[in-house]
């Protein structure tokens, strides 16, 4: 067994990697593995963003928040595809650059609201898999270097 004491933030980056992984070219045994590794992240990476979602929904600045920013990202895609016609624009350009700075105040708002369940240390026990079985995993996935890393580091032996 391999035990691991891991910050939250470590476990949900890692959890969000594997929980999508494809378990295709790892034998039985191991694909059994990885699920149990997968099944130890579950609940700190669904209590982490439980309080995410909920610091998030309390953090809106206004009420109409929520139309504003839906707005704010049709006026990006419009922008993006060069459609720029005021005619056809959900809101100005100095409406957005506005938004856009209040967005960002209420990010590091539910921020500084979960940064301590972030970096609370949380222990997980499990079967590691062998760089063999770890191989065969990324030979399953198409994973940046950084994802396998994240990965790699938590659950290989």
């Amino acid at each position: 067994m391999k035990k691991l004491t891991l910050r939250t933030e470590d476990v949900l980056k890692a959890h969000n990697v594997l929980n999508a992984a494809k378990y295709g070219k790892l034998e039985d045994a191991d694909k059994v593995r990885v699920w149990k590794i997968g099944r130890q992240m579950k609940p700190v990476a669904d209590a982490f963003d439980d309080a995410t979602k909920d610091a998030a929904e309390k953090m809106k600045p206004t009420e109409d928040f929520t139309e504003r920013l839906q707005k704010a990202q049709e006026y990006e895609q419009k922008v993006r595809q060069a459609d720029t016609d005021a005619q056809t624009l959900p809101m100005g350009a100095a409406e957005y650059d506005a938004f856009i700075k209040e967005f960002k105040q209420y990010n590091e708002l539910v921020g500084k609201a979960v940064k301590e369940q972030a970096d609370k240390e949380v222990t997980l026990e499990f079967e590691p898999l062998s760089e063999e079985a770890f191989g065969r995993l990324m030979a399953s996935n198409e994973w940046t270097v950084e994802q396998a890393l994240r990965v790699g580091e938590l659950v290989c032996e």
